[in-house]
């Protein structure tokens, strides 16, 4: 695998046996959705579990193209700013269901909000672990990092100011017991490293995330 410093903004690779995908720049979560319901690894209208710094929840600035093929998935996610993918996804059909952790001024109406991972787990867990439709993780990163309270921007490589490792593992651990108890169908994975405090910042939580799901050794694919 690439280091996080040497991914450019199309970076993005699958772990087949496993159905996480992993990519630098948001956007192409769509794309990784998309395909996985072509390929029958989920099915339509999903609920989707969103864990960010940012709720990314906004309506696409250009209509989406209708495709057929994962070709056309890919340069359909190529288009999209990084927070447009939730609701073109859900245009699609593909998702359904949104909640969200993140500890948003303002969280979107529409959807299942909680501030903490806490809070999700003892007011919605039981209402989104359902085995009748196909769950979807999708994590950012930067949920990790402590610069929700800073400018967003001019941050890159000047604000690393991350949870401890502990803080952040408590998490992972709690994503990966759902994993091994064969909740999640898919896993998506964005590295945002403008928004973890750049790249050394964003290479010590995505080591992090590999450790705990156990991918360090494990066959990968890029597309």
């Amino acid at each position: 695998m690439k280091k996080v410093k040497n991914m450019d903004a199309a970076w993005k690779i699958n772990y087949p046996a496993h159905n996480i995908v992993i990519m630098r720049d948001h956007n192409w979560a769509f794309s990784a959705w998309e395909k996985a319901r072509m390929r029958g690894i989920i099915k339509p209208e999903a609920a989707l579990l969103h864990v960010d710094f940012h709720p990314d929840y906004f309506e696409t600035l250009y209509k989406l193209p209708s495709f057929e093929t994962e070709d056309e998935v890919t340069q359909v996610g190529e288009k999209l700013q990084i927070f447009e993918f939730i609701k073109a996804a859900e245009q699609t059909g593909t998702i359904k269901d949104v909640y969200m952790i993140g500890d948003y001024e303002k969280p979107p109406k529409e959807v299942f909000h909680s501030y903490t991972y806490n809070q999700f787990k003892n007011e919605y867990s039981g209402a989104f672990f359902k085995e009748d439709r196909s769950l979807i993780l999708d994590l950012d990163l930067d949920f990790f990092n402590v610069h929700a309270h800073h400018a967003m921007f001019g941050t890159y490589d000047k604000n690393p100011f991350r949870y401890s490792d502990a803080f952040i593992k408590f998490h992972l651990h709690q994503f990966k017991e759902a994993y091994d108890n064969g909740w999640w169908d898919l896993i998506t994975v964005a590295v945002s490293p403008e928004h973890c405090g750049g790249d050394e910042a964003a290479q010590e939580l995505l080591d992090l995330f590999l450790e705990v799901f156990e991918l360090e050794d494990e066959p990968c694919e890029e597309w």
